[in-house]
């Protein structure tokens, strides 16, 4: 079976992905990517392929200021401007070059993650079978504003009596009932994947443990996109310091800003050292940590139950505030809106973190959950079984 996975163009997005891809290779299926050209050495350093289609970030970025109509910050809460981008903007520059790849590539399904809206169109357009693979929860809302951005395009290319549960098509879960949303269970057609998380091909080895230090460790991280909180964060830092942890803040891959200040400061804050790097995979570095303090992405967010650290999330933008909701529900962390985030409040949710074991409970019955899952090539397997037994579609 040829299998297209079809991503957002960030590395997030794609590291998020990508485990369900290696388990149907290791299954022996053909897996190809298709994203922008930029995602290019990240998805071929994981051995996989990428057939480019679509505009990269700095494109739709400068697309959506012209196009989306909305100025001034908005509401953590708001996620208007992320609905326009993802569902109209993104699928309307992109479906056509898609289009174009899965004819030639011809595949059997092509698996598309729940920003990506060009594959769902180009599935139903050209009669492939279509799963959405999740990235984390379920959350109804986004799922609405997405589709009301993205249905006057799909109506228009694939027929206007197109509904959102065709363009979802079967839903691939890697969210535990335990832990999914009411809205998530209620979906008709799912099924259950327990991915193993990647981190890049820099993570840890499989079986290899990583040594703790004499001190606890927080590690400071906000992903590939929200990392400028991180600027905001040393004092937090320092006072951690002086609390006799240590910390470890990563900036992002190549670093997104100056933070030439910062690392003239380093270890020099208190009896704990502070360590600032560009990058360091989640799977070397939270296996060794005590808390973990980051802005609710959703592979940082499951690696950290996969560990059983427990979070302090400051949320940025996107699906994050969402997540920190889920979390702190669960009790697997705390919330800090950014405007709270004072570093005074973020010492003294890292100390409830540390110090209440009920956190320690909530994520090793967590980390229970997601390992009692079924395993993603069984997931694998069941894709397969439907894509033999699928009608034929006519193809537009």
């Amino acid at each position: 079976m040829r299998i297209l996975f079809t991503c957002v163009s960030g590395q997030s997005h794609f590291y998020n992905t990508v485990p369900l891809a290696f388990a149907a290779r290791a299954l022996g299926h053909d897996v190809a990517y298709s994203s922008a050209l930029e995602l290019a050495p990240i998805v071929e350093a994981a051995g996989l392929p990428l057939l480019p289609a679509g505009p990269g970030r700095l494109r739709l970025r400068a697309a959506m200021t012209r196009s989306a109509g909305i100025v001034g910050e908005l509401d953590l809460e708001d996620w208007s401007r992320g609905a326009a981008l993802f569902g109209c903007v993104g699928p309307a520059l992109r479906w056509r070059a898609l289009s174009e790849v899965a004819q030639r590539y011809r595949p059997h399904a092509i698996v598309s993650e729940p920003l990506e809206l060009a594959g769902p169109l180009v599935a139903l357009r050209l009669g492939i079978s279509h799963f959405t693979l999740s990235i984390g929860p379920y959350y109804a809302d986004t799922m609405s504003q997405l589709w009301a951005q993205a249905a006057p395009l799909y109506r228009e290319h694939a027929g206007a009596d197109i509904t959102r549960g065709q363009a979802l098509g079967c839903y691939i879960d890697v969210v535990p009932p335990e832990l999914q949303t009411r809205e998530g269970l209620r979906l008709a057609d799912r099924i259950p994947a327990g991915c193993r998380l990647y981190h890049g091909e820099a993570g840890q080895a499989p079986g290899e443990e990583p040594e703790r230090g004499p001190r606890p460790l927080a590690l400071m991280t906000f992903g590939t996109v929200s990392n400028k909180a991180l600027s905001g964060l040393w004092e937090s830092a320092a006072r951690l310091s002086r609390r006799g942890m240590d910390v470890l803040m990563t900036t992002g891959p190549n670093g997104w800003f100056d933070f030439s200040a910062v690392r003239g400061a380093e270890s020099a804050a208190g009896d704990g050292a502070i360590r600032v790097v560009d990058y360091t995979p989640l799977d070397r570095e939270l296996p060794r940590s005590a808390v973990v303090i980051h802005h609710g992405g959703s592979n940082t967010m499951r690696a950290a139950i996969g560990a059983e650290v427990p979070s302090l999330v400051i949320p940025q933008e996107a699906e994050q505030h969402r997540n920190a909701r889920w979390a702190a529900e669960h009790g697997l962390g705390l919330l800090l809106r950014p405007e709270a985030a004072e570093p005074s409040a973020v010492e003294g949710a890292v100390a409830r973190l540390l110090a209440d074991p009920a956190f320690a409970e909530r994520l090793g019955a967590a980390r229970a959950a997601f390992s009692a899952m079924p395993s993603a090539e069984a997931a694998v397997e069941e894709m397969a079984r439907r894509c033999e037994t699928a009608p034929h579609q006519k193809r537009i």
